[in-house]
């Protein structure tokens, strides 16, 4: 073994264990993990896609507001090790690892992997716990090595077979296990020997492995290891395992599938020296439910068509043909909110306030007309619109052109096809001849066998067109979510077809919504749900030793989520401004790299939004002012300034927002991403026909004779960090499941009793905001979602008059 290297003070190693003050003890563990990376017969040609994607550097992004960075430091310890061949063949089999086990897992089968190949007579080898900050530390950079684009592509080959086949387990579930760690202790020590040669005067002539689930991810590993494919054959195909026999093929693949996944022998490993001599090893698979790692958004496509068998024949070509006009469908007619008008039980069914705002203003005025000619003619003459969630039609366009077929495709435009717009999709002349004309049942029957499962519990056979529906929502759903990434053609996804399926999201608002809208009905979805699903979507996913409770919060109140070596952070929150008319509110950056603090360089796994009036005993109530008269004096808060307070815990930067005042910092911390619950129901209110600089004048309530009942205030003013117009909102129909999951019970308890002591003005709550569009975000920002108005250009009196008539108990000026 080559001399033990000395302590580099220019090394900066980002994990709490691999920080700049670096000892003795760690560069030990990285000088092993390059002796045994040099003794790897890890394929030139996989060296060089190391060197290209996982050691690449990209420039790296401050965000000046919250102090960090978001990239890779140049000196990390990957790029110590990748500057050495041991060093590159070393983490080359790091990058299949981190598809199959986490951290911890990866740890131990290294453990065991250097303990039988290292001989270390005085010195001892590092055990799994020395390894594991290793593994921590190199986990990001590991996981864009692109190991499971040739999973992906194995699964979708061998799929294609089996259903060729009309192999039953082709319908039972995807091929999507991973080996055990045992397994793969195994693999890597018989892989050695095929490339060492004689052993004890016993030569390894070939490896058979015998797997169903978990042969994509086998097979990706040869492919990875030697750069060749691997011999893969089913029962019946004597030609080929005779070849492996032989000694002709070094390592081959037979495709069984046994009773039951779960069992301890559900994998054989045989290795053969001989026609006549071998030796079996069996194993079970791992915990894991799928691979991981990283793909390019054209292989995420292939996958979620082959899961769902949308790709090949006439199957294809009904979808290919209707993917364009369902997403123009649902990017026109999806509508949002947040709290119970979305709770899960609803199924996708629209918000009375907010969802066909149009047909109730349309009725309203007609009401009126009828009892006066003149009525309510200057209120709908407000012309307003909703906040936009979804990116221009090029934007979306770029994620459609990536699915196969539809390359030279765009989005219908609705207007200019009147026919399509009373059509359903499932009428469609290729989808309708693959669902009804008899020449295409054969391949009907094929598809209808796929393992595609309705997330609607009550349908527990659903038919064909219902199915059809079902499976497009989840391509419109996913298409419109890669959307939302600014500058997507970089960007890698986790290899999930069923995102939305996730027991966190089960059942998804947003594909419940999206199937009411084909078949032409109202519809409504939670907000929440797309950030959630675009963060899992960029790589994260829980920790299995992390509390339920604390990743819930988390996943709440996240503001940069950073896993998989990809950091995602929405745009508005670091803009200053509310989006401008055709803009995405709901519009993401991505980037990348970790997140690390720009002095100490301490990384952070993410950074996450803290709240203080989630609490009863926190929250505090401003005294409400009923003006007499309301002029551009009272409709700003003045020359307040927001600023970002920070903490860091446990590897996670807690964040807030928190206003200047005269003598000194506001004690309530805004939790930022409240604004999204917020805009999604919110409605902006544009011009009307008067001057907006208008004064309004008020009645004031005043005493009057005994027995006579006193005018009530129109609006009231509340301070811009008071949550309880918010919060009497909520009560109305918040979901008491929901709010005890985010841990909202107590504060839902309490606000309900606020509600109930008749305290709340029956009045328009007015926030004193205008002329400042970073105080506007800051009243938005509210732990949880109500229907807001925001004025633009409109008069006061008009606005006030627009909240009373169409439900708005909030307006923010």
């Amino acid at each position: 073994m080559a001399d033990e290297p000395m302590p580099d003070v220019r090394l900066a190693w980002d994990d709490p264990d691999f920080t700049s003050h670096i000892n003795e003890g760690y560069l030990r563990v990285t000088s092993a993990c390059e002796e045994f990376g040099s003794m790897l017969g890890i394929c030139g040609e996989t060296c060089k896609q190391i060197e290209s994607q996982v050691l690449a550097d990209g420039e790296p992004v401050p965000l000046p507001v919250l102090k960090v960075i978001v990239g890779f430091p140049e000196q990390d310890v990957v790029r110590y090790l990748g500057n050495k061949p041991g060093g590159q063949k070393f983490i080359a089999l790091v990058c299949a690892l981190v598809t199959a086990f986490n951290p911890s897992e990866c740890a131990q089968v290294l453990a065991r992997l250097l303990e039988c190949h290292l001989k270390r007579e005085e010195r001892r080898c590092p055990k799994a716990e020395q390894l594991r900050p290793l593994m921590s530390a190199i986990n990001a950079r590991c996981q864009l090595s692109g190991f499971a684009e040739h999973i992906v592509d194995y699964e979708i080959m061998i799929s294609h077979g089996l259903r060729d086949r009309d192999h039953n387990a082709a319908s039972l579930r995807r091929l999507a296990n991973t080996p055990s760690v045992e397994a793969v202790v195994k693999l890597v020590e018989l892989f050695a020997l095929l490339q060492a040669g004689t052993f004890k005067d016993r030569k390894l002539k070939a490896i058979s492995v015998y797997t169903g689930s978990c042969a994509p991810w086998i097979a990706a590993f040869v492919r990875w290891w030697f750069h060749k494919e691997p011999l893969m054959f089913s029962e019946g195909e004597s030609s080929r395992s005779e070849k492996l026999r032989k000694g002709e093929i070094k390592v081959g693949i037979k495709l069984a599938f046994p009773p039951n996944d779960n069992s301890r022998d559900a994998m054989k490993i045989r290795g053969l020296y001989s026609e006549k001599d071998w030796k079996d090893w069996v194993f079970g698979l791992s915990q894991a439910k799928q691979y991981g790692g990283l793909v390019r958004i054209s292989t995420y496509f292939r996958l979620m068509l082959c899961t769902f068998r949308l790709d090949r024949g006439q199957a294809n070509e009904a979808a290919v043909e209707v993917i364009p006009f369902a997403l123009s469908e649902a990017r026109k007619r999806l509508t949002m909110c947040s709290e119970g008008c979305v709770s899960r039980d609803r199924w996708g069914a629209p918000c009375e306030t907010t969802t066909d705002l149009g047909s109730t203003k349309a009725k309203l005025r007609h009401l009126q007309q009828q009892q006066s000619e003149t009525s309510g003619v200057d209120t709908h003459k407000i012309y307003t619109d909703k906040f936009e969630p979804f990116p221009e039609r090029p934007d979306i366009n770029k994620i459609l052109r990536l699915i196969d077929g539809c390359e030279r495709k765009h989005m219908q435009d609705l207007r200019s096809k009147q026919m399509d717009m009373a059509m359903m999709i499932h009428d469609h002349p290729q989808t309708a001849a693959f669902l009804g004309q008899k020449k295409y049942e054969s391949e009907l029957a094929d598809w209808m066998k796929g393992r595609f499962r309705s997330q609607f519990s009550a349908m527990a056979a659903p038919g064909a067109t219902t199915t059809f529906h079902e499976q497009m929502a989840h391509i419109v759903a996913t298409i419109l979510a890669l959307s939302l990434f600014r500058d997507p053609a970089g960007l890698l996804v986790r290899p999930d077809p069923l995102i939305w399926k996730d027991p966190e999201l089960k059942p998804s608002t947003v594909i419940s919504a999206i199937c009411r809208v084909f078949r032409k009905q109202e519809a409504c979805c939670d907000v929440t749900e797309w950030h959630r699903v675009c963060r899992k979507l960029a790589g994260d996913q829980r920790d299995k030793a992390q509390d339920e409770v604390q990743y819930w919060w988390q996943q709440q109140h996240s503001i940069i989520s950073c896993h998989s070596g990809q950091a995602v952070w929405p745009v508005i929150l670091f803009s200053d401004t509310l989006p401008a008319d055709g803009e995405s509110y709901l519009r993401l950056r991505w980037h990348r790299g970790i997140i690390y603090d720009e002095n100490t360089r301490t990384p952070y796994r993410s950074v996450v939004g803290v709240d203080n009036r989630t609490k009863p005993d926190t929250e505090s109530q401003s005294a409400y002012e009923i003006p007499s008269r309301l002029t551009i004096s009272e409709l700003s808060a003045g020359e307040s300034r927001i600023k970002v307070l920070g903490r860091a815990r446990d590897g996670v930067l807690h964040c807030a927002l928190a206003k200047h005042l005269i003598d000194g910092i506001s004690k309530t911390c805004i939790d930022p991403s409240g604004v999204f619950r917020t805009l999604a129901s919110a409605e902006r209110i544009g011009t009307c026909l008067h001057n907006p600089d208008v004064p309004m004048e008020l009645p004031v309530p005043m005493d009057t004779d005994a027995g006579a009942t006193p005018a009530l205030p129109e609006v009231y003013l509340c301070s811009p960090d008071d949550a309880m117009p918010w919060y009497w909102d909520w009560v109305h129909r918040a979901d008491d499941k929901d709010a005890v999951r985010r841990g909202l019970g107590p504060l839902l308890e309490w606000a309900r009793s606020e509600a109930r002591s008749g305290d709340r003005p029956a009045a328009v709550a007015i926030v004193p905001a205008a002329g400042n569009d970073k105080l506007r975000l800051f009243a938005l920002a509210k732990p949880v979602g109500a229907h807001v108005a925001v004025r633009q250009r409109a008069c006061l009196a008009c606005c006030v008059k627009f909240c009373r008539e169409f439900g708005f108990d909030i307006l923010v000026l």
